[in-house]
């Protein structure tokens, strides 16, 4: 079975300021942002990565560059943050009050906003991440793989793994949060969320 280790980014800059940042926004990481990352690494020593692979965008590489010793990163666009559209850059906080009927109490958000926004579906992105862990588990069936993505991507992976189907029951993982899950032949396993 492949062992995958899925790391949201560190806190972006955009994190801090409160923005949307999905496909199209592309900040760094803060300070706190890369120590949040030298804390996962801290808490995976000890594991040998077979293959390292990160969503391109400048957050991810960044941590994926802390967390790694020097290990080839293989860059996936697959793995890129989900593109919310037209809200992408803008701040949550307006969103959130403009368009309360798109998001819960716990601000996840709602199916229909897509639509509004140009935004592609959660069901295809969800395919192209599932595609992507397919993927990478047949061509490495025995493999301990660290992943470095983003939040909402994270979401729609435990989707594609779980057949979760409605996303709101799941909260993004935290900043530099550690999920991990076995994919074989024959089963998909969840082992740890937002560690």
């Amino acid at each position: 079975m492949t062992t995958f280790y899925i790391i949201r980014h560190g806190q972006s800059q955009a994190n801090q300021q409160g923005i949307l940042q999905g496909a199209k926004i592309n900040t760094a990481l803060t300070s706190y942002g890369k120590q949040q990352a030298l804390a996962t690494k801290a808490k995976l020593a000890g594991i040998s990565f077979d293959k390292i692979f990160a969503s391109p965008l400048l957050r991810a590489a960044q941590t994926a560059a802390l967390i790694n010793d020097n290990q080839p990163v293989t860059f996936d666009c697959r793995l890129k943050e989900y593109d919310y559209g037209s809200w992408d850059g803008m701040l949550e906080k307006d969103i959130w009050q403009q368009y309360p009927q798109f998001f819960d109490a716990h601000h996840n958000l709602l199916l229909g906003f897509e639509k509004l926004t140009n935004a592609p579906s959660f069901a295809q992105t969800k395919q192209e991440v599932g595609e992507f862990l397919t993927q990478v588990a047949k061509k490495y069936p025995t493999a301990t793989v660290l992943v470095v993505s983003h939040g909402f991507t994270t979401k729609l992976m435990l989707d594609w793994l779980l057949d979760i189907g409605s996303l709101v029951n799941l909260n993004e993982p935290q900043n530099a949060g550690i999920t991990i899950f076995e994919i074989s032949h024959n089963a998909k396993t969840l082992l740890a969320f937002n560690r």
